[in-house]
């Protein structure tokens, strides 16, 4: 059986999920399609340039 999206994301990094999540608001059904949620964030040992912080931050850091 085939089904129809009306939109599909193709990453769950960062903007992925923030598409994703205003797209569920406005119920627009939607398909997340990804390997990993995170996307490099998730993976990096330090994230440069992290908004409000002037030294790079550690996503460990962050929970």
């Amino acid at each position: 059986m085939q089904r129809i999206y009306d939109l599909i994301i193709i990453g769950a990094g960062p903007a992925g999920i923030t598409a994703a999540v205003y797209a569920a608001r406005k119920k627009i059904d939607t398909l997340v399609v990804t390997k990993d949620i995170g996307g490099q964030a998730a993976l990096s040992g330090d994230i440069q340039n992290y908004t409000g912080y002037q030294l790079p931050v550690n996503p460990v850091s962050l929970d």
